[in-house]
C-alpha cells in the first residue's frame, strides 16, 4: 500500500443471541498524486479502489494556474474600460448642455461642469469653441472624448500584451465497477 493510501478495518455485526460475528468489509485503497509543472499547469489525480479490484473511482484535475493570472488582467482592464467610461460621459454630458444652452446655475449642469473641467484642463485652449445664440460647441472637449478613448485602449492593449498568458483547465471524473 502506498503512502497516501487509506484502509478500513473489518466490521462486525451482531448476530441472534447477541453474538458479534464478523462482516467482510471492503478495504478500500485510496491513492492521490499532484504533479506541477514549470508552466503553471497543475495535474492532479486521485483513485479509489476496494481490494477486489471491484469498485474504482477516479477523478482527474487539469488545473492552468494562468488561468487565474488571466483573470486578473481581465479585471484590471475592465477597470480601465469603466474609469474611461465615466469620464467619456461626463465630457459627453457637458458638450451636450453646453449645445442647448443650459443654465449654468442650475444644481446639474453646475455638478457636470465642475466634475468634468479637471479631465478637460489639458484640452482648453486648443482650438476656438464656435458659439451661436448662447449655444456653444466645445471642440476641446470632443478633442478630450477622443484622446481619453484612446488613451484607455491604449493602457488595456499594453496591459494585455504585456500579462496575458495562454491558459486551459479541464477535468474529467468518472467511476468503473469491474465483475
Amino acid at each position: 500500500m502506498s503512502p497516501n493510501a487509506k484502509s478500513e478495518e473489518p466490521v462486525t455485526q451482531e448476530a441472534g443471541g447477541g453474538v458479534q460475528t464478523p462482516v467482510a468489509a471492503p478495504v478500500i485503497e485510496q491513492m492521490e498524486q499532484v504533479v506541477r509543472s514549470q508552466s503553471g499547469v497543475e495535474r492532479s489525480e486521485r483513485v479509489v479502489v476496494d481490494r477486489a479490484g471491484a469498485v474504482e473511482h477516479r477523478e482527474s484535475v487539469v488545473h492552468n494556474v494562468a488561468n487565474e493570472h488571466f483573470m486578473k488582467v481581465a479585471k484590471a482592464c475592465q477597470l480601465v474600460w469603466l474609469c474611461a467610461g465615466i469620464i467619456e460621459v461626463l465630457i459627453g454630458l457637458r458638450i451636450v448642455l453646453k449645445l442647448i444652452a443650459a443654465n449654468p446655475n442650475s444644481g446639474f449642469a453646475s455638478f457636470v461642469y465642475n466634475v468634468a473641467s479637471p479631465f478637460l484642463a489639458p484640452f482648453f485652449g486648443l482650438t476656438g469653441s464656435p458659439a451661436a445664440g448662447g449655444s456653444v460647441l466645445e471642440v476641446p472637449s470632443v478633442i478630450a472624448m477622443l484622446v481619453y478613448a484612446l488613451l484607455a485602449w491604449g493602457i488595456v492593449r499594453i496591459t494585455r500584451l504585456l500579462f496575458d498568458q495562454s491558459s486551459t483547465r479541464s477535468t474529467s471524473t468518472y467511476d468503473r465497477s469491474r465483475i
